[in-house]
């Protein structure tokens, strides 16, 4: 089970360069944790009045900035300054998550500790509810400050951070555009089932072993443990129907996602429920023949890593937007 949960919800970092952005950084207090911002701007303009484009991150406890000894990896799977022309780009940690870490002090996925588990701040905190509110408390501060417009205000999320974004925009009505990419809009545990029937070795053992977890997740959802990473509040938090809070949504909405994607059906399942609703305020744009995270496929489904789609994904947000 850890091995499947692992596999769909990896969110590969893209080690690409050129990126030109100036970085800066804040500290919020949000109830009893810190929020570790990072605002990037567009070379010149960190004082300029513009848009904030909150990107969600996903999901593990990684570091938002990962440095090496001789290098920095890129804080986004794209290039920052294909939004940075129009927006302010911001960002926030995970709770007890280092803004920034050595690579060294990583596991091999890239979270942290090298050793161990979590601190036990992340393992509280890591769920649903806990991102949404936190976010939208970062953005009241981050109004405050002359350099953020709050006439227009983009959350964007892929991945896990789709939920969160999600949520965002539901709850905050200064959120004027959403950008919902990757998510599933039944919930984290079918795209689990759904990975299970979908793989060519399945044994219905699988399954069976699936729907175990969900009755313990849902058996101890009001406990707290520290004891793993993951507390069953986390996985139950990101399983909900999802698709009464789009559907409701008037704002803006953009859905992008792979067709080979374990989730890409239950987009196009949304895609349905919009036409039948007549919810012209969604605009969907699916990737043929790429994967959760948007790199190309064979027949057998394995990824062509030498294929990077996600600047072509960041361009058709900012042709969106605009």
């Amino acid at each position: 089970m850890k091995k499947i949960l692992h596999f769909i919800f990896l969110f590969f970092l893209i080690f690409s360069g050129g990126q030109q952005e100036n970085v800066k950084k804040l500290k919020i207090n949000y109830k009893n944790t810190v929020a570790n911002c990072i605002i990037l701007s567009k070379q010149g303009d960190q004082e300029k009045k513009k848009p904030l484009l909150f990107f969600c991150q996903g999901s593990m406890a990684r570091p938002l900035k990962i440095i090496a000894d001789d290098a920095s990896y890129p804080l986004l799977p794209f290039d920052s300054n294909i939004l940075l022309e129009k927006y302010h780009i911001v960002m926030v940690s995970k709770p007890g998550i280092p803004l920034e870490e050595n690579i060294k002090n990583l596991k091999e996925d890239y979270t942290y500790p090298k050793e161990g588990l979590p601190p036990k701040e992340y393992i509280l905190n890591n769920n649903l509810d806990y991102y949404y509110k936190r976010n939208n408390f970062v953005l009241k501060e981050l109004y405050k400050q002359p350099w953020a417009d709050p006439e227009k205000t983009v959350a964007a999320g892929h991945s896990e951070g789709s939920y969160i974004a999600l949520e965002m925009a539901v709850h905050n009505k200064k959120i004027s555009h959403l950008i919902y990419s990757g998510g599933n809009p039944l919930g984290r545990m079918m795209s689990i089932i759904h990975q299970t029937r979908q793989n060519p070795k399945e044994e219905e053992i699988w399954h069976t072993e699936n729907l175990d977890f969900w009755r313990e997740t849902v058996a101890n959802k009001d406990k707290t443990a520290y004891d793993k990473e993951n507390t069953s509040y986390y996985n139950y938090s990101l399983s909900q129907d999802f698709t009464n809070d789009l559907l409701r949504l008037k704002i803006p909405v953009l859905v992008t996602y792979g067709t080979k994607d374990q989730n890409g059906i239950f987009n196009d399942y949304l895609n349905v429920l919009t036409i039948k609703g007549g919810k012209n305020n969604f605009i969907f744009k699916s990737y043929f023949n790429c994967d959760h995270n948007f790199f190309p496929v064979d027949k057998n489904l394995k990824p062509n890593y030498d294929v990077d789609n996600w600047n072509e994904v960041a361009k058709f947000w900012s042709r969106w937007l605009q």
